[in-house]
């Protein structure tokens, strides 16, 4: 994991992805990489004590960056995996139609109440409202509507697509990190087809080798309620 102080590792013409392996905007690229079995390598960044070169690879400091040349970077999760469906269209994640790409991405743009949930739930939870609650189980109401509206096994299809790895890093950490809290509990009797879903995206080839142990996950989000650094070598970090 690099860290200030580090050097640039050089780099050798092969995909590069700067990442943190427990970043939910990070796993979009990585699970979109790995259902196109694109080739990568993976230099993982302590976002708490970035290497002075990050801003060289990504504008903002942030991650995920993919470098598809030396000193080309794209940065933003979901404009890498848009980048990588268009330059590796063996196994295209998004649909062709205009029509359907269009909603397929309101989808995504539809779990933003889960992702400031998440947020909330892991970096203060006394700000969570009954606001932020209702939106959060109208955005879980929406994505089971569209399962039962599309009649499929994913929201992409009969196979994962875009939509659905676009999504899914959040509602791994949720079914994790809020097993114990009411306000943010998924029913799995309300939400049966929502919950059989996350079970067999649970089981794809594209994210069964990045998933994180529960243990893990709740170790490196506890640092952030008491306002201390999270602990980045919770996992062995340099592996992708």
């Amino acid at each position: 994991m690099n860290a200030v102080g580090d050097p640039l590792p050089p780099y050798n013409g092969k995909l590069r992805v700067y990442n943190m392996r427990l970043c939910p905007f990070a796993q979009r690229t990585i699970l979109a990489l790995n259902a196109k079995n694109i080739d990568y390598e993976v230099v993982n960044i302590n976002l708490a004590e970035k290497p002075e070169w990050l801003t060289s690879k990504s504008v903002f400091g942030k991650v995920p960056s993919i470098e598809i040349k030396e000193g080309v970077c794209i940065t933003e999760s979901l404009i890498t995996v848009e980048y990588l469906d268009d330059a590796y269209p063996e196994k295209p994640l998004l649909p062709k139609d205009p029509v359907r790409k269009a909603l397929d991405k309101i989808i995504v743009e539809a779990t933003g109440p889960i992702v400031t949930l998440f947020i909330k739930s892991v970096k203060a939870p006394d700000t969570i409202t009954e606001e932020t609650i209702s939106s959060f189980y109208k955005a879980l109401d929406y994505i089971q509507d569209k399962l039962k509206e599309r009649g499929t096994q994913y929201l992409g299809g009969d196979a994962p697509g875009y939509v659905d790895y676009m999504i899914w890093p959040w509602f791994e950490r949720l079914l994790v990190l809020n097993k114990d809290d009411a306000r943010a509990s998924i029913d799995p009797k309300k939400f049966e087809l929502l919950m059989a879903y996350l079970d067999k995206m649970k089981r794809d080839p594209a994210i069964v080798p990045y998933l994180v142990p529960d243990e893990t996950m709740i170790a490196f989000h506890e640092a952030f309620k008491t306002g201390s650094y999270p602990n980045y070598d919770v996992l062995d970090l340099n592996t992708k």
